[in-house]
């Protein structure tokens, strides 16, 4: 009989994707599995509803050992697996043309920026304040960095309003363009159209980037995407020629006006992260 494999989705639409790819890829690499599990309407994903055999294991949480859960099933000991799992490890994606494929741009293509323009995606709203200590606004002076090392035009986009910290972007760049969100499939398609892009801290973020066709992407190690800070995450695709890293200090985040205010008018720009030293950064957890 194939082994089930049903997945239950929790969070934003960026962690639903991980739950998704992940139960995916492991149906690819456990061989002989259906995947089952809830609609994700924005992707048209609506797998066949099947029962979840009674013995079976539920998965949670970022590293997964497929040699274990292998082991399990060949010796009937499971027959099925049931996860709210991310998985956001590199080893567990599968490869990128074909998550491509499982997340089909929806509707009419949407236009992107051009080669002239750096879309540097923000996250504020919800996580200016304490919401999650792994989730962190990037430094505006790490914001100034890039624009000035890239020479591009820089595009904020995505959750501009009318807080703190947006009004700091528009003061600090005046002759930027600001995009407020038109949503998150709107959004998610437009940076994912675009060919230089800055990626939040975010899943939504980094899922956008990586399925894109863009010449360059600038990944800031900072939160959830900073490996000193979140040993059991690994979202840096080291041999993508696509990708340019840099370190930003690590920490909780815990949205005091004091952060905020660092933030904001802080000297912290971050430094260029050779693919060697992000590396040795994912192998060791040592901040070099």
């Amino acid at each position: 009989m194939p082994t089930v494999i049903r997945y239950v989705l929790g969070g934003r639409l960026g962690n639903r994707m991980f739950e998704i790819m992940l139960a995916y890829s492991l149906a690819r690499r456990l061989g002989d599995c259906l995947v089952t599990g809830e609609a994700l309407p924005e992707w048209e994903i609506a797998p066949r509803r099947r029962t979840l055999p009674p013995r079976h294991l539920k998965l949670g949480g970022h590293r997964i050992d497929i040699g274990r859960l292998r082991y399990l099933l060949d010796h009937g000991l499971i027959e099925g697996i049931e996860t709210t799992a991310l998985g956001c490890r590199m080893e567990l994606l599968d490869p990128l043309d074909t998550v491509r494929t499982l997340f089909r741009a929806p509707g009419p293509p949407v236009k992107g920026y051009g080669a002239d323009t750096l879309v540097i995606n923000v996250r504020a709203d919800e996580i200016l304040g304490a919401r999650h200590k792994d989730y962190r606004p990037l430094p505006l002076a790490f914001f100034a960095r890039l624009i000035a090392q890239t020479g591009l035009r820089p595009v904020f986009l995505g959750q501009i309003g009318e807080d703190r910290y947006s009004d700091a972007l528009r003061a600090r760049f005046p002759l930027a363009e600001f995009v407020p969100s038109c949503g998150p499939m709107a959004d998610f398609e437009t940076l994912r159209a675009s060919c230089h892009i800055c990626v939040a801290v975010s899943t939504f973020s980094w899922l956008a980037a990586w399925l894109s066709h863009a010449q360059s992407i600038h990944l800031p190690l900072a939160g959830m995407l900073h490996p000193r800070q979140r040993a059991d995450v690994d979202l840096l695709p080291l041999t993508d020629p696509r990708y340019h890293f840099h370190l930003l200090p690590h920490g909780d985040w815990k949205g005091t006006e004091a952060e905020l205010a660092e933030v904001i008018g802080g000297e912290e720009a971050g430094q260029d992260l050779s693919r060697d030293a992000a590396l040795q950064l994912v192998q060791t957890n040592v901040v070099l």
